[in-house]
């Protein structure tokens, strides 16, 4: 049977290191403040991580299990232009939120690249897929036209993205669209990818 509490507090852990992040930068998540901000002695917070890059690296796969809980929450019936624009949107939406923001200047801000590294596997890795299937099943229809894979998603990434997380990330209010902003970005994203993979 899980550990309820022991998840409890790992949450616990997790949301005072996030706050941390949010308000101080990575120098803010001491030992003495997450336990002060987790109502956690420091002896609990080592027996739930091993160190500050556990918590992180903790921290860091959350936020990717929140990002691909969104994404398979899609429905899975839905036309694979729209479930695309749908995705999108939800990963803009992510990219350009608070916390995760603070996981990407935290991640920046660690010279050991470890943070980075678990950003990229956790978060692009797992996720990249679940665009490719739609992608994929636009080809199968005769929608799109592509030999590599990594091309066209890097091609709507950057056409959904733009500069808005780095906008963000330097701190400019008007870089997080509001829900509505998200769906048409991502819907002239997954036009603009189809017209630029056209079939010829």
């Amino acid at each position: 049977m899980p550990d309820m509490r022991g998840d409890d507090r790992r949450n616990r852990i997790l949301d005072a290191a996030l706050a941390l992040l949010t308000s101080g930068g990575l120098e803010a998540v001491t030992t003495a403040a997450l336990a002060r901000e987790s109502r956690c002695s420091k002896s609990t917070l080592y027996v739930l991580f091993a160190d500050r890059t556990a918590i992180l690296s903790a921290l860091v796969a959350r936020q990717a299990d929140a990002l691909n809980a969104a994404l398979d929450g899609i429905d899975g019936a839905m036309p694979p232009r729209d479930a695309l624009a749908e995705a999108g949107a939800r990963l803009l939406d992510l990219l350009t939120s608070p916390a995760s923001l603070a996981i990407n200047r935290a991640a920046l801000a660690d010279a050991t690249g470890t943070l980075s590294r678990i950003l990229v596997e956790a978060g692009r890795d797992r996720s990249a897929p679940k665009f490719l299937d739609l992608f994929r099943r636009l080809r199968a229809d005769g929608t799109v036209e592509f030999a590599d894979e990594e091309e066209i998603y890097r091609c709507f990434y950057g056409l959904l993205i733009a500069d808005r997380q780095i906008l963000a990330l330097h701190g400019v209010k008007e870089a997080r669209p509001g829900r509505a902003e998200r769906r048409r970005i991502a819907s002239q994203a997954v036009a603009a990818t189809l017209r630029l993979h056209a079939p010829s």
